[in-house]
C-alpha cells in the first residue's frame, strides 16, 4: 500500500528532480495516510537517488513498539525505486532478492510460527495518480517457501515460479476497475498431522499450475483513500457527536465497496499423496461473484472437480464404476440487504461507547431477516456406471423451506455394482436396500431419467418426495 499511497504525491512535486525536499513531500503525504509514525519509526524511508526516488518499506514488531513477550511478526524489506512521468503519473521498479514475512505467537497460549519467502523478484508498472491505483503492474518471483509450525499440524510448501499482471482504469464517478491474473507454478505442500491418537504420514499436495484470477468494477479506492486520510488525522480519545458523524460519513462513502467482483482460483494436474498411493486430479475450480454491499446482494460460489483418478487398490473393483469422475456445486445467496446491515454496523462502531456483540446481533438479526433471504443451489456427479443431477432453492432464516428436483440416468448401474460387492460386507447390502427404496419413489421424467421432486420444511418437520411424506410432521 505505501508504493500505492506515493502516487497521491502532487504532481509538481513529484516532476521535479529527485531532492530531498522531494523526499520529503512523498514521506509527508504517506504520513497523511498511514500517520506520522511510519516515518518516525522508520517503517518507511523515502531518499533522492539521481533522478528517482528510493522507498523502503520495513515493518515489524519491535519497529512498532509492541511488547516483547506478545506476538512477534515481520515484514520486508521492500524496496522501489519510483520515477517521476509526465502528467502526474510514474513508473516504479522494484528488485528484490529476498522478500521475508515471519510470525511467531506470544509466550502465552500455544506456541505457533509462520515464514514465507519470496526469493528474486521483480516488479514494475505505472502508477496514476488520479485513479489511486496502478494502471499496469508486472511482477514477477524466482520462487517461494512456506512453513508453517503449531501444534495441530506443520506444512512445508514451495512454489517453483510466481508470475501476476495487474491492470487498472478509471470508471464512473471517480470508482476504480480493477484485473488481475496470476500464476503459481510447481506447487507442493506437505501437510503432517500432529494426533497422537491417531498418527498418519504426511500428505502431499501438489499441482503443475495454480492460477488465479481477480476482477472489480466500480472499486471504492478514492473513497477508501479518503477515510484513510481522515481516520490517520483524527485525534486520539475525539468521539464527540461530530467526530463519530463524520466518521460514519467516511465510513458509508466507501460503499458499496464494488459493483461487481469475481475471483476464480484453479489447480491444474493436482495430485493428493496418500498412504495408498496417488490421487489424480486434472483439475479443481473454485469461482466467486458478488455484486457489492447493496439493498440487493448477492453471492454465488461455484466448484468444480475434473478427472478424478484415484490409485489402483484403494477401491475394491466393484465401486470402481461408481466413483465420481468429475463433480459440481454451484450456490447463490439472495435477498441480503447488506447496505443497511453494514450501515447499522459503521454507526455501532463508531459510537462513543461500541455496542456489545449480543446488542448487535439484536440489531442485525431483524435486517438479515427482512428480505427473507434464499439459497439456490445445484450440483452434478458424472461416474462410470451412472449420473446425477439436482438444483432447487430454500429460505435460510428463520427456517428452512425449499425445493429440490434430483434426477439420475442410472440406477440399475448403481445397483449391479453393489451386487457384486458379495455378502461379506454389510456396507453394500444397505446401500442396495438404499437404492431399491430410491427407486421405489421415482418417478420417470419425459428423457427417461428417473427424478425425485423434494419439498421439505424444517419448522413442518417434513419431507416430501413427490408426493410421499417422510418425517416427524408427516404424521399429523
Amino acid at each position: 500500500m505505501s508504493v500505492a499511497l506515493i502516487g497521491l504525491v502532487s504532481p509538481p512535486a513529484m516532476a521535479e528532480p529527485a531532492t530531498e525536499q522531494g523526499a520529503k513531500a512523498i514521506r509527508e503525504e504517506i504520513a497523511r495516510y498511514l500517520g506520522p509514525k511510519v516515518i518516525e519509526k522508520g517503517i518507511v524511508t523515502v531518499k533522492p537517488n539521481g533522478d528517482s526516488y528510493d522507498l523502503v518499506y520495513d515493518l515489524s514488531s519491535s519497529k512498532l513498539g509492541l511488547p516483547a513477550d506478545g506476538a512477534q511478526f515481520s515484514f520486508g524489506p521492500l524496496a522501489t525505486r519510483l520515477t517521476p512521468q509526465g502528467g502526474g503519473k510514474y513508473i516504479f521498479e522494484q528488485t528484490t532478492p529476498s522478500l521475508d514475512f515471519t510470525y511467531k505467537s506470544g509466550k502465552a497460549g500455544p506456541q505457533s510460527e509462520l515464514v514465507q519467502r519470496l526469493k528474486n523478484c521483480i516488479g514494475k508498472g505505472v502508477f496514476d495518480p488520479k485513479a489511486v491505483q496502478f494502471t499496469d503492474q508486472t511482477m514477477s518471483c524466482e520462487s517461494a517457501v512456506f512453513t508453517m509450525r503449531s501444534p495441530i499440524e506443520d506444512i512445508d510448501a514451495s512454489i517453483g515460479k510466481i508470475d501476476f499482471t495487474i491492470t487498472g482504469k478509471v470508471g464512473d464517478a471517480s470508482k476504480t476497475d480493477l484485473n488481475m491474473t496470476g500464476d503459481l507454478l510447481d506447487l507442493v505442500e506437505t501437510v503432517t498431522v500432529k494426533d497422537p491418537a491417531n498418527p498418519a504420514p504426511p500428505m502431499v499436495l501438489r499441482a503443475d499450475r495454480v492460477h488465479e484470477t481477480f476482477a472489480a468494477s466500480g472499486f471504492s479506492s478514492p473513497q477508501f483513500m479518503q477515510a484513510l486520510a481522515y481516520f490517520a488525522a483524527r485525534k486520539a480519545g475525539d468521539n464527540g457527536k461530530a467526530a463519530q458523524e463524520q466518521a460514519r460519513a467516511k465510513l458509508k462513502a466507501v460503499l458499496p465497496l464494488w459493483q461487481t467482483l469475481t475471483a476464480q482460483i484453479r489447480y491444474d494436474n493436482m495430485t493428493v499423496g496418500t498412504p495408498k498411493g496417488i490421487i489424480k486430479i486434472a483439475s479443481v475450480d473454485t469461482n466467486l461473484a458478488s455484486n457489492g454491499l447493496v439493498k440487493t446482494s448477492n453471492v454465488g460460489l461455484n466448484l468444480a472437480m475434473n478427472g478424478l483418478v484415484l490409485p489402483d487398490g484403494m477401491m475394491p473393483d466393484w465401486a470402481k464404476s461408481l466413483v465420481p469422475e468429475k463433480a459440481t456445486l454451484d450456490f447463490n445467496l439472495t435477498g441480503l440487504d447488506l447496505e443497511t446491515i453494514a450501515g447499522k454496523m459503521i454507526e455501532a462502531g463508531t459510537d462513543a461507547k461500541p455496542a456489545q456483540a449480543d446488542a448487535l446481533k439484536a440489531v442485525l438479526m431483524p435486517l438479515l431477516l427482512a428480505n427473507q433471504p434464499k439459497l439456490t443451489f445445484g450440483q452434478s456427479l458424472t461416474a462410470p456406471a451412472y449420473d446425477v443431477k439436482g438444483q432447487g432453492e430454500t429460505s435460510l432464516l428463520p427456517a428452512q423451506q425449499g425445493k429440490a428436483t434430483v434426477s439420475t440416468s442410472n440406477l440399475d448401474g448403481i445397483a449391479a455394482a453393489l451386487g457384486k460387492a458379495g455378502g461379506s460386507d454389510p456396507g453394500p447390502q444397505r446401500a442396495a436396500m438404499g437404492i431399491a427404496f430410491l427407486k421405489g419413489l421415482a418417478k420417470t421424467g419425459p428423457d427417461g431419467r428417473l427424478t425425485w421432486d423434494i419439498d421439505f420444511d424444517s419448522l413442518a418437520r417434513k419431507v416430501t418426495v413427490n408426493g410421499q411424506s417422510f418425517g416427524p410432521g408427516a404424521q399429523k
